[in-house]
């Protein structure tokens, strides 16, 4: 049985290290779990999940909690035609096209947005699944392939006017008779509630731009979505909850039209695509639904004055009890776990933590008026966030000692610190990748590049030796980036990025030289400021990738070796982990120092 379990975990692993844009990499994604199961798994107002449809091939449905009551709604696919030759699928609900499923999500979940207007059901906690896919495909027995295809490429299309529906468990229905309407020109086709079109043949309907009706029609500009709707049973269109796609309305003036023209480029950048259409006025975000509580009354932030750091009552499943700094033992129990774990994993459990320790994902109602603010991202920008800003300048620099003593606690062959660099770099890759932390990466660079690791010149010389990708992405990718970062540029949007750049903003707040004299130092403060309006004003996007990154199997221990607590215990001992702040650096700065000295006693000191 247990090692069943195991090669599961293993199978669902392999599954999430896929591509961020397949859908099967999110554990959201539930594949062919039935109706029933899916509303099983749904106790809160704001869960959700995906899964395939049981009526309609090829299509998935959006299943959520919503004011105490189940909800289902089918994802809308919309086919673009706008040149010979060329096709191109998006997702919607009512209005916002997407490239791809994931995208919608991160969309609806980051900006709060109801799914419809109707039901003004808001979706906002993901409901993980902890098995492979393949498992449920054996549990429930679906025919329908799970492979993804939420993506846009032309191949996808012909598997959508298949004849053959999938044997769902529990949402069967035939495929309506065919249609005799058709689309003709480079006009979408929207089907909202039923499944394709088929002709009198069996086959896919006919588009005009396609040179199969009208051969000599030459293809028009791109217009308002149009409605295909096929004659589809009732019981099939009592089966979701209704949607209702929206042609954009035309513009009404100038200023107007320059505001959608922003909104949808800034929607492109974030979905890789151009066929967003112009609407003339931007949806504004729905409130909370404790808004109007809250309003009430006003209640007064706490200025926070100790940390929220408590080694001393952290409970260890890695160190002794009363353990003492940098204990052999523990070094090695530690080591072994790396060991044990790829880098993405890895990369993943430090998000996990680093969320919580920003206040990004984690925060009760309580904290929330605490804070006066939702969000830590919020926070750390304002007077009564001293507190927080500490915090995470205090985890930031420990993450980069964490590495300092990785490496330096190789006291084997030259191999052997190279190997450890060389995982440690592509630590950092994942951490930009597939994690999106770019506090954390920024930490791990700080590690690498301080002067007992630089000056390390055989260890870096076998690294570029044996390990020449993980040299030159250092070199030139990873140190460019972070530089571009602490100059207030590079920060990617939120649908990217889980936990921003947030060195240099909180430094600056916490009254940090980060820059010398010079011309251009205007220039940063004020980058660095816009910078913190927009981590702040994209608070619940931010948290919103951060919770859809995090559907992956935590191992307690890892977990724990990342933790904050975990580390002031480690370097310190359970005694000195509480002494004074600038006191504990500069003595451990003195230990890294011999223990440089003593591993390369002829390199020399890089400036």
């Amino acid at each position: 049985m247990d090692l069943a379990k195991e090669t599961l975990r293993k199978e669902l692993e392999e599954e999430l290290k896929l591509s961020t844009d397949e859908l099967r990499s999110h554990a959201w994604y539930h594949g062919c779990l039935p109706r029933e199961e899916a509303e099983s798994l749904l106790g809160e107002d704001g869960d959700f999940l995906i899964r395939d449809s049981g009526s309609s091939q090829g299509d998935y449905v959006l299943s959520c909690r919503w004011q105490g009551q189940t909800l289902h709604f089918k994802i809308i696919r919309v086919v673009l035609r706008p040149r010979l030759g060329y096709s191109r699928t998006l997702f919607q609900f009512e209005q916002d096209q997407f490239d791809n499923v994931p995208a919608l999500v991160r969309f609806y979940v980051g900006n709060r947005t109801p799914v419809s207007e109707t039901s003004g059901a808001v979706i906002s906690q993901p409901i993980n699944r902890d098995v492979p896919l393949r498992w449920l495909q054996e549990r429930y027995g679906a025919t329908g392939r799970v492979k993804d295809r939420s993506g846009s490429h032309p191949t996808g299309l012909d598997q959508l006017g298949s004849p053959e529906a999938p044997v769902g468990t529990q949402e069967r229905s035939e495929l309506p008779p065919p249609s005799p309407v058709f689309r003709t020109g480079s006009d979408p086709v929207l089907r909202p509630t039923a499944p394709r079109c088929l002709d009198p043949e069996g086959g896919a309907a006919l588009s005009g731009s396609e040179g199969q009706l009208h051969s000599k029609a030459p293809p028009k500009p791109l217009r308002a979505p149009s409605m295909l709707v096929g004659d589809a049973s009732q019981e099939q269109l009592s089966t979701y909850c209704e949607l209702v796609p929206k042609a954009p309305a035309g513009l009404r003036s100038h200023v107007a039209r320059l505001h959608t023209e922003e909104k949808w480029r800034g929607r492109a950048r974030a979905t890789d695509t151009a066929f967003g259409f112009l609407e003339d006025e931007v949806v504004p975000l729905p409130r909370p639904r404790h808004y109007e509580e809250e309003m009430e009354g006003f209640v007064r932030p706490l200025l926070e004055t100790a940390s929220s750091f408590q080694p001393h009552s952290f409970h260890s499943l890695l160190l002794p009890h009363d353990n003492k700094p940098l204990e052999p033992g523990a070094l090695k129990r530690l080591k072994d776990l790396f060991d044990r774990h790829d880098c993405r994993t890895m990369a993943l459990h430090i998000l996990y933590i680093d969320c919580l320790a920003g206040r990004i994902t984690g925060v009760t109602r309580e904290q929330e008026r605490a804070m006066g603010v939702s969000s830590g991202l919020e926070l750390i920008t304002l007077p009564h966030g001293h507190q927080l800003r500490l915090d995470l300048l205090e985890r930031h620099h420990l993450i980069a000692l964490g590495i300092a003593v990785d490496i330096l606690g190789c006291t084997g062959a030259v191999a052997e610190r190279a190997a450890t660099l060389h995982k440690i770099v592509q630590l950092a890759v994942e951490l930009k990748g597939s994690a999106g932390d770019l506090f954390a990466l920024s930490a791990v660079m700080k590690g690498l590049q301080l002067p007992q690791i630089a000056r390390l010149d055989q260890t870096w010389q076998k690294l570029r030796q044996s390990h020449t990708e993980s040299a030159i992405a250092f070199e030139k990718d990873l140190k460019p980036l972070v530089k571009r970062l602490n100059q207030g540029e590079g920060n990617s949007s939120p649908g990217e990025v889980a936990v921003p750049h947030l060195l240099p903003l909180i430094s600056l707040m916490e009254g940090e030289q980060l820059w010398d004299d010079h011309e251009e130092s205007c220039d940063l403060l004020l980058r660095t400021l816009e910078s913190a309006r927009s981590i702040a004003t994209s608070a619940g996007a931010y948290k919103a990738t951060s919770l859809l990154s995090l559907g992956f199997q935590a191992t307690p221990e890892l977990l724990e070796a990342f933790q904050t607590e975990f580390a002031l215990r480690l370097f310190w001992g359970s005694k000195g982990a509480a002494a004074d702040r600038a006191e504990r650096y500069r003595k451990f700065n003195a230990i890294l120092t011999v223990l440089s000295q003593k591993l390369e006693p002829s390199g020399k000191t890089e400036p």
